[in-house]
């Protein structure tokens, strides 16, 4: 929920994405009673919620959201908010009837939220790179040493930011994913690691030279985890157990994954020479 996604540092989420009961630019009293507030992250948050104008605007998991309440027939509000604005209001109880996106390993909403059981999606890292000497996948943080790799600023990437503070690898932070892409183009770095479903969203959309590129499975450094809706723990048993049923319906009927690939197509598209391996 953004849109922070890794330990430490509470800001996405989506990863990394968070709901509340804040409007935008108005306070939680504003909440509508029957409504889910749904709070999205307002910036570095894509595909998993999308911003055009600073109005919501979309998303894998704005999808999924929007989706899952229609089936049960509760109106979803929308509120764009900065991320820490977000994580701070939920900490001090400001929002009502609250829903986000969150995972164990981000750990964004303790005490306060309540996670679905079954997942929205499940994460896989990998490292965007032009260093044909870099070998897929990476077995561990020995194959990075030395390298300079781009990531996105504010974001905790679990052993690789460790590593980063321990000199072992040389931490290149970027503010926006076409900085990284271009970076990485240009031969100015080693990689860039992010979740691969984030990386191809925002490489369609890369006008830069991307024919020397791949992708470096890079698991054993970032274990895969999986993202949850996260819900408000005082929303009613009955609307939770809810949830949780049509949760489960979508996922068996194919419907998460079907919104999951308007966004992140399971092949890369033909235009963009992406190769995967060495």
């Amino acid at each position: 929920m953004g849109a922070r996604l890794y330990k430490g540092r509470r800001q996405l989420m989506l990863a990394l994405v968070l709901l509340a009961g804040f409007g935008e630019g108005g306070a939680a009293e504003e909440a509508v009673p029957g409504t889910i507030n749904y709070l999205v992250v307002d910036s570095r948050v894509g595909p998993f919620q999308l911003i055009r104008e600073g109005k919501s605007d979309g998303g894998i998991i704005t999808d999924m959201v929007d989706e899952l309440f229609r089936r049960l027939d509760i109106p979803v509000r929308h509120h764009v908010l900065p991320v820490n604005r977000i994580t701070y209001g939920v900490a001090q109880g400001d929002y009502e009837n609250w829903v986000a996106y969150d995972a164990p390993v981000w750990d964004s909403f303790p005490g306060r939220g309540e996670y679905a059981d079954q997942p929205l999606f499940r994460t896989r890292h990998v490292m965007l790179t032009c260093n044909p000497d870099i070998e897929s996948p990476v077995h561990s943080l020995a194959d990075l040493q030395g390298l300079a790799i781009v990531t996105l600023r504010g974001f905790e990437y679990l052993d690789l930011s460790r590593a980063a503070q321990q000199g072992a690898v040389r931490s290149v932070p970027v503010d926006e994913f076409e900085t990284g892409l271009a970076l990485v183009s240009l031969k100015r770095v080693d990689g860039f690691v992010e979740m691969a479903s984030r990386l191809r969203f925002y490489l369609s959309g890369f006008d830069g030279d991307k024919s020397c590129m791949r992708e470096v499975d890079v698991s054993a450094v970032i274990p895969n985890y999986s993202v949850y809706l996260s819900m408000d723990r005082k929303l009613s048993a009955d609307l939770k157990h809810r949830i949780n049923q049509q949760l489960d319906s979508m996922a068996r009927n194919g419907r998460l994954t079907e919104i999951w690939r308007r966004y992140v197509p399971p092949q890369l598209p033909e235009d963009i020479s992406v190769k995967v391996g060495r």
